[in-house]
């Protein structure tokens, strides 16, 4: 039976501190709790709280930037992601100009009503 219909804030807030203690799968919690399928993913993002994997590979990283001979691998890592950045960046304007590039000759090609674009194919 689904439980979580007249559910207050404090009860979801109670069972998603239980499932992030635990070490039980959204899957099982949820099967265990009578909740649907959904439930912890979307309380998750409702309340902005943090599931477990991504929790854990931030304390990895806390733990690397506590020993002295990580620190490199760590200055990597924030060049990489930077660079990463850079690049998505530099995607979306280059989709952005190919996008108005296709508009310009769709609109060009309806107010003149000549085909601009060529037709591949033997004549």
């Amino acid at each position: 039976m689904r439980q979580n219909r007249g559910m207050t804030d404090e009860k979801r807030l109670a069972l998603l501190n239980e499932y992030l203690s635990s070490g039980k799968s959204k899957w099982s919690f949820q099967k265990e709790k009578g909740l649907s399928h959904c439930t912890i993913s979307n309380w998750l993002r409702i309340f902005a709280v943090e599931d477990k994997r991504v929790l854990s590979s931030q304390l990895a990283v806390t733990d690397m930037k506590n020993d002295p001979d990580k620190e490199e691998l760590l200055q990597e890592i924030d060049r990489l992601n930077q660079e990463l950045r850079l690049k998505s960046i530099d995607l979306k304007r280059t989709e952005m100009a190919r996008d108005a590039y296709e508009r310009m000759i769709v609109l060009a090609e309806e107010r003149y009503g000549i085909p601009i674009r060529k037709k591949s194919g033997a004549k």
